[in-house]
């Protein structure tokens, strides 16, 4: 199903440099239960991604707009003008003002009309750019079911050092920046840093550096945790890269570049979680592409694949999406660890198919020790 397209000059969302006043916006939205679990309420949860946000999910779903949660779901997520003063009664002027001030809202004839989208998860509040697609600038991926999977599956145990690939609005980053020491996120985008960076502050993050860079071309060192999701679809009218879906003509580019550079940038325990659309061609595995890119093969590494076959996959994005055999397609994360010793393995994981809860948390973490074979 196509996304409708527009062509709009949206700005990204203005930092305040006031800490108090962010502060002030995201504690009501707290205490007024915008948060993961009332919104799976409302919306319902998808046993694969989490909570139904797209409104091509949830069609059946009327807002009651007396109450504040589906208010702010109507407003932030399915882009639905609001009248300002009902608003303003169920929050308060000032949170009205702030989220204008940020460019979040806009007031226009007495109506609050969304210019971006903001989404609960985990604790956090992450502003993207709108799901409609958007020629007029290169947009911030909104916040899809895989922004969740990931989110998920990622082991929150205490690390030295992250590293965030194609950062997007930074949600990555920011998760890990609360059990990392340090986290460094990079992204070919100047506009997705600048929401990086504005969604930093909006959640009171200062342990996150951002980076304009190539997958790892201009980020230094080692890290014991790479999270990435990198534009992973086939595409034939965009170069890999060129926007927040293209992986370049086989879907490859970007996804072999990061397990090519695990032996020089990975560390020792390090792990890598990769979110991504595998497009195997017939015949071939997951594996047999780790083999080929990654140095030594991939029989040194353990390995955790939480995948599963898409073969009905559609590209909504897309102007010349991939049309041929998708049989041995899989979508998911693939958990990757150095392995002791040098013995690894390959293990793929939960095929009963689900891994979100009704109240939208997942259930499953990517824990090589509790499930090594």
């Amino acid at each position: 199903m196509k996304l409708p397209i527009v062509c709009e000059q949206i700005e990204g969302p203005h930092p305040l440099g006031d800490s108090d006043r962010m502060n002030a916006f995201t504690s009501t939205l707290r205490n007024l239960g915008y948060n993961l679990e009332n919104c799976a309420t409302r919306l319902g949860s998808f046993p694969r991604l989490g909570v139904n946000f797209w409104d091509e999910m949830h069609p059946q779903w009327v807002p009651n707009p007396q109450d504040p949660v589906d208010a702010l779901i109507a407003l932030f997520i399915d882009e639905k003008p609001l009248p300002v003063d009902p608003l303003r009664t169920l929050t308060s002027t000032s949170f009205v003002d702030t989220a204008c001030e940020m460019g979040v809202l806009q007031l226009q004839d007495g109506a609050l009309h969304p210019k971006l989208s903001l989404f609960p998860i985990a604790g956090l509040y992450i502003v993207t750019d709108r799901k409609a697609r958007n020629t007029a600038v290169n947009q911030v991926m909104w916040l899809w079911g895989e922004s969740y999977l990931l989110a998920g599956l990622v082991n929150r145990a205490p690390r030295r050092r992250a590293i965030d690939l194609g950062t997007g609005s930074g949600v990555h980053a920011l998760l890990a920046s609360r059990h990392c020491q340090t986290v460094t996120a990079g992204d070919v985008s100047p506009r997705a840093l600048e929401f990086g960076r504005f969604n930093a502050e909006l959640n009171g993050r200062t342990n996150v550096e951002f980076r304009l860079s190539d997958l790892l071309n201009d980020i230094p060192g080692t890290t014991d945790l790479l999270i990435t999701n990198v534009p992973y679809a086939p595409d034939s009218a965009a170069k890999a890269g060129d926007n927040f879906w293209s992986g370049g003509l086989d879907g490859w580019d970007l996804t072999k570049r990061v397990v090519a550079a695990l032996p020089q940038r990975l560390e020792d325990g390090g792990v890598l979680h990769m979110n991504s659309l595998y497009p195997n061609d017939p015949g071939t595995t997951i594996r047999d592409h780790f083999d080929r890119w990654i140095d030594g093969g991939i029989g040194r590494y353990e390995v955790l694949d939480h995948t599963w076959a898409i073969p009905t996959y559609e590209d909504a994005l897309s102007e010349r999406p991939y049309e041929g055999d998708k049989s041995a397609w899989r979508f998911g994360v693939v958990s990757v660890r150095r392995a002791a010793l040098g013995r690894g393995y390959w293990r793929e994981q939960n095929k009963r198919g689900a891994f979100f809860r009704a109240d939208g948390s997942c259930s499953v973490v990517a824990d090589h020790d509790l499930l090594a074979p």
